[in-house]
């Protein structure tokens, strides 16, 4: 397994949003020739690892890795067309928000039906609900204790607290815990977030757990397959709120919580209600903030 971690690593940093970054932020815009360049190089360590037998599944990995790469870059085309733009208006909360979760959700699709083909059952992919009578193991620097708490309850105790850390952090660093104008608009917009919420998370738990912790569970170790879907996760919030280096170390810090549930419960569920309440808060704090 320790043979496997680099070029794990390696594989999922080309497939992560990093090419995309340092481009960007060295030289402004994001060239074309970027995802493609990430699809070609997936592409041929996917056939490449598919010729050697004590390295086919890496083959699979690169494969789903590439498949996703293709899928952002297909997003971004529909998303850029006219006919979207119109549909889905990027000035509203509603347009901006709906159209993105729905084409998250559309691109999962294709991601859960290559790792049914390729591990054949659900619980093998992480596509199951998991038994969240499971006890934790052992957290130090959280202070939980192993084999005292089940995920059932520690998932919803961890959504409240991290939705509430959430919620003062925004609220201390952009209202300076002031009364947002906006607040009266949280009702109205409250039945679309928690649906825009609960798609959001579970499309995006599909994309940077699932697919990483199903082909990985066998080829690494748990702590080494739980640091590559928390890497992958962490990037991909670098354009997030907040962004930058800070955005990537907290998203990082959540997608390892949010991956150790998984593994630990063999499903997705724990996950998926603390990853939902977190982006109920986030989503609304965007609508109060107008």
């Amino acid at each position: 397994m320790k043979n496997n971690f680099i070029p794990v690593l390696i594989f999922t940093l080309i497939a992560s949003l990093l090419p995309t970054i340092i481009v960007r932020e060295s030289f402004g815009g994001i060239p074309y020739l970027v995802p493609f360049t990430q699809i070609v190089i997936l592409t041929g360590a996917s056939i490449y690892f598919g010729f050697i037998k004590k390295r086919r599944h890496l083959s699979q990995y690169t494969f789903i890795l590439t498949a996703i790469v293709a899928l952002h870059v297909l997003a971004a085309i529909v998303q850029g067309m006219p006919w979207w733009r119109a549909f889905f208006d990027v000035n509203t909360f509603t347009g901006n928000f709906g159209g993105s979760v729905l084409i998250k959700f559309i691109f999962a699709i294709p991601v859960i039906a290559l790792l049914l083909f390729f591990y054949k059952s659900p619980e093998e992919a992480y596509l199951v609900k998991g038994d969240l009578s499971i006890k934790a193991e052992r957290i130090g620097w959280l202070g939980i204790e192993g084999n005292k708490i089940s995920w059932r309850r520690l998932a919803v105790i961890s959504a409240l607290l991290i939705s509430l850390g959430t919620l003062l952090l925004t609220l201390f660093t952009v209202t300076g815990l002031s009364v947002p104008d906006n607040l009266g608009e949280l009702p109205g917009h409250f039945p679309l977030i928690v649906l825009f919420a609960l798609v959001n998370s579970f499309s995006e738990g599909i994309v940077y757990r699932s697919a990483v912790l199903g082909p990985l569970r066998k080829v690494l170790s748990k702590d080494h397959a739980i640091l590559i879907a928390a890497v992958f996760f962490g990037l991909a919030h670098y354009y997030g709120a907040p962004s930058g280096i800070v955005g990537v170390a907290m998203s990082g810090l959540l997608g390892w919580y949010l991956c150790r549930s998984m593994y630990e419960t063999k499903g997705f569920v724990s996950a998926w209600i603390i990853h939902f309440m977190q982006d109920v808060v986030i989503f609304s704090t965007i609508v109060i903030m107008g």
